[in-house]
């Protein structure tokens, strides 16, 4: 089975319909999402609706937990505050119900889907990480693979028999080693933060044990206008360019 995984979309729903419609040229049978939907961007709404209107499983970020409880507002820098209490003015009661309901991880196809950190961290970041905690999560993963998002970057933590490894991603096709475990971070739809401003995910083949990056070009210009317009953050829509 070839399956897509995004995540951090962040309210960009431009990025989010040109990801969309470039899964349309490949195979994938399903859809996976790591959460952050909303959070920084103009069209917090229209990024929920979009996946829910495909019935796209998404775990919970750390954006969805702070509207879910409003008091955890306080572990953001300011401006992302001011980010979140704006968006939450343009959710609607659906998306409300809808937050409240999204879980903490997924697990099927012999993979694990979580915003942060395994085994269902919602607010780590795979960076902050020591070796030591790092080694000891692997050997506790169950699964053979654990998405992640958070960070807005691409890269592959592998483990085998020697130790651990890491290593960017870029746009590229990766052949996974059967034997190891591995932690993907997969990079954001919405914003990403590894230098290219393309939105970006992951196709994972369970059967050839492949991973291919995708990277997105979409109209930025729309969204960094739509932020403006929106009296969001403008420190939010030069991160996009």
């Amino acid at each position: 089975m070839k399956f897509a995984v995004i995540s951090d979309i962040h309210g960009n729903a431009a990025a989010f319909r040109e990801v969309l419609k470039d899964m349309e040229k490949t195979e994938v049978s399903g859809i996976y999402c790591l959460g952050d939907n909303i959070g920084y961007g103009p069209e917090p709404e229209e990024a929920v609706r979009l996946l829910r209107e495909r019935d796209i499983p998404s775990v919970i970020g750390n954006h969805e937990l702070a509207v879910k409880e409003p008091g955890f507002l306080n572990w953001f820098n300011p401006l992302a505050r001011v980010s979140l209490e704006k968006t939450m003015g343009l959710l609607s009661g659906q998306t409300f119900d809808y937050i409240e309901g999204l879980p903490f991880c997924i697990v099927e196809h012999n993979c694990r889907f979580v915003h942060g950190f395994p085994p269902d961290s919602a607010t780590e970041y795979l960076f902050e990480i020591v070796p030591e905690r790092l080694r000891h999560a692997l050997d506790q993963l169950e699964e053979r693979i654990c998405f992640v998002g958070h960070t807005h970057e691409l890269m592959l933590v592998s483990q085998n028999g020697k130790g651990i490894t890491k290593r960017p991603l870029k746009r590229e096709t990766v052949l996974l080693d059967t034997n190891c475990r591995y932690i993907v971070n997969i990079g954001s739809v919405g914003q990403p933060r590894d230098g290219n401003n393309n939105a970006k995910y992951v196709i994972f083949d369970d059967q050839a044990f492949e991973l291919e990056i995708r990277s997105v070009s979409y109209n930025v210009t729309e969204t960094v206008n739509k932020i403006f317009r929106a009296g969001l953050p403008e420190q939010h829509a030069w991160r996009l360019v």
